[in-house]
């Protein structure tokens, strides 16, 4: 890179967020924040080049942007606000300064439609690929959090939004087709902002039991809500949500198992139907899935009849599954 580590956190600090809160951001050895009392939630999630992303797919400002998006949907999975984010970022010698500005700029642009700031982080040497790691926290607003291991037996399961758009668009990078109709697809991948209209209905109405975000895959996901909860669940097929062209290029298992949707998974009693009914009638998309019962794992079901999961999502270290 053409300029100093120095010089560089110089540059960062421009995207810090003014704060009454913050009593001291980006300059010194950590940071110094006034917190109200309550339950907080801290997550982290990084994304690394060649892994996570290409740059020939998604510039700087993508990048930045879907690096603050992705650890939004978990704060808000788990029933909390965001608040405040700290940023590692890698850097390779073969980076320029003006991507690591549009990096930061892709963060602020999420940062301020979620209102939360930027308190630091750290800068460091990379041998060859570029990484960005974010950690942050967020303030509980619902009665307990909303995890993984709530969900009962009964319950229904509901999912926001349509699944597979993203893993639709980064096969279209792939192949090259940019054609017209298809940058949705393609713009779903590079910016999967957590679907926070929906996400607001549900917590006001005080709709969920359980809930996460589908970001591996839906069964794969779905799985690790039922083991955490210790139950099994049925999954039926045709009222997966999921664009139109997936089921015509039989390209179904995206919607199952390709991963980066940061849409919201989620149980619920079966007594709030009429309500999530209603939500979803005044323009909140939500579909009803399956159900919670006894036993292990995941059952896929079309038309009544069950159906081999040949597929299940994104497993860490051990590629597709």
């Amino acid at each position: 890179m053409e300029i100093s580590e120095n010089a560089l956190i110089k540059g960062i600090k421009r995207f810090e967020t003014p704060s009454g809160k913050i009593i001291r951001g980006i300059g010194d050895d950590g940071a110094v924040v006034d917190v109200e009392e309550g339950s907080y939630v801290f997550v982290q999630d990084a994304m690394t080049e060649h892994i996570h992303f290409e740059f020939s797919f998604m510039d700087g400002y993508d990048i930045g942007r879907k690096a603050l998006y992705i650890n939004i949907s978990d704060i808000l999975a788990m029933g909390a606000l965001p608040l405040y984010f700290m940023v590692t970022i890698g850097i390779p010698a073969k980076m320029s300064y003006k991507t690591i500005q549009r990096i930061y700029r892709g963060m602020r642009r999420a940062a301020r439609e979620f209102n939360v700031s930027l308190l630091g982080g750290d800068t460091t040497e990379a041998k060859t690929d570029f990484f960005i790691d974010v950690s942050m926290v967020g303030k509980v607003v619902t009665k307990y959090y909303l995890g993984r291991n709530r969900a009962e037996k009964g319950d229904l399961i509901g999912v926001t939004g349509v699944l597979g758009e993203s893993a639709y668009g980064l096969s279209l990078l792939r192949e090259g087709r940019t054609g017209k109709g298809l940058m949705r697809f393609i713009n779903r991948y590079r910016a999967p902002k957590p679907p926070y209209a929906v996400w607001k209905e549900l917590v006001k109405h005080d709709i969920t039991t359980s809930m996460m975000d589908v970001s591996d895959g839906l069964i794969i996901d779905l799985e690790k809500m039922m083991t955490e909860s210790k139950k099994g669940a049925r999954v039926n097929l045709d009222e997966i949500p999921m664009p139109r062209l997936l089921r015509k290029e039989r390209k179904e298992s995206l919607a199952l198992a390709g991963g980066e949707d940061y849409q919201f998974l989620f149980t619920f009693l079966p007594d709030r139907r009429e309500t999530i009914t209603t939500i979803t009638k005044m323009g909140f998309p939500i579909s009803i899935i399956g159900e919670v019962v006894t036993g292990k794992g995941v059952r896929l079901f079309e038309k009544g009849k069950e159906k081999k999961v040949i597929q299940k999502g994104y497993e860490h270290f051990g590629g597709t599954v």
